[in-house]
């Protein structure tokens, strides 16, 4: 019996690493919209992908004559939202297309919001410009948890204490990239020499998708997380309403919500607010006090207020230091609303909303790739050189994505979405429905007139569906929307995958809270996530973020869907007809083979 050694021989070669640091070819300092090109030259040698990264320097700026709003990038992607389109192409003379994606902000959305734990949003909070949940000014009054209401710590501006927010307290955010492809996630050592250099061109999303306001001072995102209005006269014994017909010049905030502090407070010297309470309003009894009473002067029956001061008194509440509230100040303002202002209202921001035009911008500077370089010995690259010449050919295997679009219009009740795959090597399908309605910065971040996520009543204090406070989405066109779905089905090879209908209503149901939920959906996404190489950790955002996914194998298993007649069928048979036009991207994950022989290029997809 032969004895069993513990050092085995195996074939290792000695390597080295180093970053290397690559400019841009045009220049340092972007616009959102403008493309960034890069040149991975073939001197570099080789390369470890998933070890490299994008770099650059970002800051928010207030468009002229603003100012008082507290404006981030998207909180979940950070600075990835801006990048919108990629293509990777070989270098040389033959710039052989190697990956092209288009709106791969939508896919890395899908993918942040589902490969998502602590660990991951801490580490992600960082190196890439996210956002994460504070403590300090977490609500209280039992509205879901966001990471937009970070005020203490947030990467993007600093609190400036009751103080005006100006573009003077935003800061540099300093982000570092993976880049969103399939090569550039890959683990596997790229030759660069092989492909004579890699050319990179990215162009940066628009200015009406990226930015976004805090959460905890929005009317149409989680009201029950805002400041609650305590009264005019700061007595926590006696508390006075701001009766209809009187004139005030301050108001108190009620300590909830976080709103212990002015570093916690999500209002700023320079910001316009007004009041809301949840619940079925109607025209002749709107909840929102930015909305007159049917029959009543329009112009002038409303009430809201510009802030001219924001402090901490400590003479009311408990009449001590740990007990004060805070104090809105603003222009002596009468109230003309047809109804008194109580404890029962929530204060949000309207200031976005009021404003003419808003349109925010993101300066993109000192933009540089990151290379990690590999070093191999000079005798391997010889022996390969001497291979390829002998009439040998070199492949190199990575997963890709490629995005097939579909086109609905909003009146569409039954949708056959025909794919034209032409993928050999597919892995699994990522269909994701995003709002196509063209909105506007100023929409984007206000969000009154955005999809409805859900209106459930720990968020928005009554479930009615004419009243104010729903849930909308400050995402759209890079989150996927349900918008009353009844069910879809896969049909492709001549077969219905799966063999029955999957049902969507009780997922797609804006009104549910806490409703069963039927787990085909979920059983089919979470196998198509896996097969994509995105790791299902949390289905947290399955109504913020909705998507139907279908795998074509499992585990190392490959599906060839050239030739195939490939169809989605998706139903809106609700009683509620959808509310929006969409944009289907449909992402293949499959994978793609570099063929190099001889001085030629191929790609095999």
């Amino acid at each position: 019996m032969p004895t069993q050694q513990f050092w085995t021989s195996e074939e290792k070669i000695p390597i080295s690493q180093k970053k290397v640091s690559i400019q841009a070819e045009n220049g340092l300092s972007y616009d959102l919209g403008q493309q960034i090109n890069f040149v991975i030259p073939a001197s570099t040698g080789y390369m470890m992908p998933s070890e490299t990264y994008l770099r650059m320097d970002v800051r928010v700026q207030y468009p002229s004559g603003q100012q008082g709003i507290p404006l981030t990038l998207d909180g979940d992607l950070g600075a990835n939202v801006l990048i919108r389109d990629i293509r990777i192409s070989s270098g040389g003379a033959q710039n052989q297309i190697l990956e092209e994606l288009q709106n791969v902000n939508v896919l890395t959305a899908l993918k942040y919001d589902y490969e998502s734990n602590d660990n991951l949003k801490k580490k992600r909070a960082m190196t890439e410009g996210t956002i994460l949940e504070s403590n300090v000014s977490r609500p209280n009054q039992g509205a879901t948890s966001t990471n937009m209401n970070n005020l203490d710590t947030n990467p993007y501006f600093s609190s400036s204490n009751g103080s005006q927010l100006v573009n003077a307290d935003y800061r540099t955010v300093k982000a570092l990239l993976k880049l969103p492809t399939g090569i550039f996630q890959n683990d596997k050592i790229f030759p660069l020499g092989m492909t004579q250099g890699l050319r990179i061109e990215i162009i940066l999303e628009d200015a009406n998708k990226v930015f976004r306001q805090l959460e905890t001072g929005l009317k149409n995102r989680r009201m029950k997380s805002n400041p609650v209005f305590h009264s005019i006269n700061g007595s926590n014994d006696a508390k006075d309403s701001w009766l209809s017909g009187s004139s005030q010049t301050h108001f108190y905030l009620e300590r909830k919500n976080g709103n212990i502090s002015l570093e916690t407070c999500p209002f700023f010297v320079g910001d316009t607010v007004a009041f809301v309470k949840g619940g079925s309003a109607s025209a002749a009894a709107p909840f929102d006090s930015r909305i007159a009473k049917s029959g009543s002067d329009t112009a002038t029956d409303i009430l809201k207020v510009g802030i001219t001061s924001l402090t901490y008194d400590t003479t009311v509440g408990t009449g001590n230091a740990s007990g004060g509230l805070i104090k809105v100040g603003f222009a002596s303002k009468n109230n003309a609303w047809y109804a008194p202002i109580t404890s029962a209202y929530s204060v949000y921001s309207c200031g976005v909303d009021e404003a003419s035009s808003f349109n925010p911008t993101c300066s993109v500077d000192n933009v540089e790739l990151i290379v990690q370089q590999v070093e191999m010995p000079a005798g391997y690259t010889a022996k390969m050189n001497q291979m390829l010449k002998a009439g040998g050919s070199m492949v190199y295997d990575f997963l890709s994505y490629t995005n097939y679009k579909y086109s609905q219009l909003q009146s569409d009740r039954v949708v056959n979405i025909r794919l034209p795959i032409q993928n050999s090597r597919c892995k699994s399908v990522l269909c994701i429905p995003t709002d196509s309605t063209p909105y506007s910065a100023k929409q984007t971040i206000f969000s009154g007139d955005t999809y409805q996520v859900n209106n459930i009543v720990r968020d928005c204090g009554g479930s009615g569906v004419d009243g104010y406070t729903q849930n909308r989405s400050t995402r759209s066109g890079l989150v996927g929307i349900a918008d009353h779905a009844s069910n879809y089905q896969f049909i492709y090879d001549g077969k219905l995958n799966p063999n029955r209908k999957v049902p969507l209503s009780r997922v797609s149901v804006n009104t549910g809270d806490d409703l069963p939920l039927n787990q085909q959906l979920f059983i089919e996404n979470e196998k198509a996530l896996r097969m994509a190489n995105i790791d299902p950790l949390s289905y947290e955002k399955y109504q913020d973020n909705f998507f139907i996914g279908r795998s074509f194998s499992l585990a190392s298993g490959i599906y060839d869907a050239r030739g195939k007649d490939f169809n989605l069928q998706v139903e809106y048979q609700e009683t509620t007809a959808p509310s929006k036009p969409k944009l289907w991207n449909c992402w293949v994950a499959h994978l793609r083979r570099i063929v190099v022989k001889g001085d030629a290029i191929a790609l095999e997809v």
